[in-house]
């Protein structure tokens, strides 16, 4: 009996030094702090129940944080990022590593299983954004540097974004739940902050997000669940950087209102299935205007297309650039690395090179081809000014015309655009080219094309 005894205590001591020692690397794992919390909000894991979470409280990967109809709380993580996990959330910390030495080598991983989150990425994201990721039940969400909203369901993923810019793919075999960073199949969709109104959506058993512009956004994340006046303010000059959120996560910021875009894509693009060009679909246009060109510094690619006709997406994906902006056909893309755009001058642009199209209802493409094409850039205001004439066989020449804000990133932010247009594009790192992509509805369909500019 007396030896039965001593090897249960030795048993019962063996469990409880494993369970110490769980516990001692558990808390080595800490991910940040509670900065905030108000209404009904528990934390728990795999192995606990859920128990009220408090302000000042530590934050470590493996824990998921949960809120009611009136929970809100805020995390300050170790890197500086700021999350903000909105009413009736289940949120989950997977993995949160950041090296300060190396910081290319941190690792990010969420998991939002319900509700709506919004996350500033802090250092960890920013030095190794191929190693951050954000799943939801249907999507796998990839960042460049962002300020993003997330609202997620189990039949539905929908994500805005307020800076920088995200990837959104859908989970299946080409895009693991268990992988980091951004997807990059053809299903992947780019939404940047220079379409910072619209919203990408993915809904269950689509094979690709669709683009919900902001005239149609009845269900964007921010009116769905509106942030409290505790979160950081948005950046409006689209800086990219956490620098709003203070060290209690408490600004004196404004609520995020979702504004009214001058233009939305027409009710024709419905299925996420981005069209295939086949060559029997293709009428021809007018022949395209033979243009000088120069080394390209910007690129763009079709999402889906016939291997005979023209670029795929992929094909111009290279490790050496980034995605800026993308619509139903198009991606485009620019080189890495911090832009450069000058303080002063003002610069006309030449086209060099572009692609365009009527989308048809049947979601076939015609060819169209671009004249009298204007841009100027003055870089001493961050202002662009620019029109063109798209031209398409059996239709009534289409103008696109537009002026907005150049940002520090170089990005275009369209403030007057033609009746139903929507454009959007960047400058080169070196701010020596320039490209953009744009759409209009028509009575025909939608235009769209791509465009790089020369100075």
């Amino acid at each position: 009996m007396q030896d039965f005894i001593f090897k249960l205590n030795k048993w019962m001591f063996a469990t409880v030094l494993v369970f110490l020692t769980q516990g001692m690397a558990y808390a080595q794992l800490g991910a940040g702090t509670v900065s905030f919390v108000i209404g009904d909000a528990n934390v728990s894991t795999a192995l606990t129940p859920d128990q009220a979470i408090h302000r000042g409280d530590q934050i470590a990967a493996g824990q998921i944080i949960l809120t009611g109809a009136n929970g809100h709380v805020h995390l300050k993580m170790i890197d500086g990022a700021f999350v903000s996990i909105r009413p009736m959330s289940r949120f989950r910390i997977e993995e949160y590593k950041y090296d300060a030495e190396n910081p290319k080598d941190s690792r990010v991983k969420f998991t939002l299983e319900s509700g709506t989150v919004r996350s500033i990425t802090g250092k960890a994201g920013q030095s190794a954004k191929q190693s951050f990721r954000l799943n939801t039940p249907l999507a796998a969400i990839g960042i460049r540097g962002t300020d993003f909203v997330v609202q997620a369901g189990a039949d539905v993923t929908r994500v805005m974004v307020q800076s920088g810019a995200i990837v959104m793919t859908p989970l299946n075999k080409e895009c693991l739940f268990a992988e980091l960073g951004p997807c990059n199949s053809n299903a992947a969709r780019v939404l940047t902050s220079a379409m910072r109104d619209a919203y990408l959506e993915l809904r269950n058993r689509k094979e690709a997000p669709i683009l919900v512009p902001a005239a149609k956004s009845l269900n964007s994340p921010n009116l769905l669940s509106p942030p409290r006046p505790e979160e950081p303010a948005v950046d409006k000059a689209n800086k990219g950087s956490n620098s709003s959120a203070t060290e209690n996560g408490q600004d004196n910021a404004q609520s995020v209102a979702v504004a009214t875009v001058k233009s939305h894509v027409d009710a024709l693009v419905k299925d996420a299935k981005p069209p295939e060009i086949a060559p029997d679909k293709i009428t021809q246009g007018p022949p395209p205007v033979a243009l000088p060109t120069a080394p390209a510094r910007i690129w763009w690619g079709r999402w889906a297309i016939a291997e005979d006709e023209g670029r795929s997406f992929n094909s111009v994906n290279t490790s050496d650039r980034e995605v800026t902006i993308s619509n139903v056909v198009f991606g485009m893309l620019r080189e890495k690395g911090e832009a450069f755009v000058p303080s002063s001058g003002v610069a006309k642009f030449s086209l060099a090179e572009s692609e365009s199209y009527l989308l048809n209802p049947d979601r076939s493409l015609t060819v169209a081809n671009i004249t009298d094409p204007k841009l100027t850039i003055d870089f001493g205001r961050k202002k662009f000014d620019t029109s063109l004439i798209v031209n398409v066989k059996g239709l009534v020449p289409t103008e696109i015309r537009a002026t907005g804000e150049i940002t520090l990133q170089g990005l275009f932010m369209s403030e007057t655009t033609s009746p139903e247009t929507i454009l959007a594009g960047s400058l080169s790192k070196s701010a020596d080219q320039a490209g953009f992509i744009f759409q209009r509805t028509t009575s025909g369909g939608i235009v769209t094309g791509a465009t790089r500019w020369v100075q």
